[in-house]
């Protein structure tokens, strides 16, 4: 497999290129393997479909990327299994946006929480969002925002080994 090296384009615009985000994010595209699939949530916890669509006046689609993250780590009460947030990277498809959550306030989970999600998309917003529990799907994401204020989604933290210059 070869990598086109002319692929990534500094746009703004372009989902591939979020700042303070790296190659290792990547999402899957032209020269770029598919990841692996994410390993399912405990079973016994309620997974909702949340959809949004991207448009401008006119009709034409937006293209773009939704950055979602839960605001804190939760625990299935039944398993005792723990969820750590992790920033998920959903691409926006011919402006169409498509993600299974887990409910925020399922009552299988120690206690609510709400997801944090940044829209990289031209005109795109911070805001929270609480995934109900006991609603019907799919669930529109713009319908979910609730009055709390945005907690910043961190770009990854990347070890490296370097060796001390000078000094000891």
């Amino acid at each position: 497999m070869t990598i086109d090296p002319n692929y990534h384009s500094y746009d703004p615009n372009d989902p591939y290129n979020i700042i303070g985000w790296t190659a290792q994010n990547m999402l899957a595209g032209p020269g770029y393997p598919a990841v692996s699939p994410p390993a399912p949530f405990p079973a016994d916890i309620t997974v909702q479909t949340v959809t949004a669509t991207y448009m401008v006046e006119g009709g034409l689609p937006l293209p773009g990327s939704v950055l979602i993250q839960a605001d804190r780590r939760y625990r299935d009460k039944a398993t005792g299994d723990l969820v750590v947030p992790n920033a998920r990277r959903i691409k926006v498809t011919n402006g169409a946006l498509r993600a299974d959550l887990p409910a925020s306030d399922d009552p299988h989970l120690d206690e609510p929480f709400h997801y944090s999600v940044h829209e990289v998309v031209p005109g795109g917003g911070k805001f929270m969002i609480n995934v109900p529990y006991n609603l019907a799907g799919p669930l529109r994401l713009h319908d979910l925002v609730v009055d709390t204020a945005y907690k910043p989604i961190q770009p990854p933290r990347i070890y490296t080994i370097s060796p001390r210059l000078g000094g000891f």
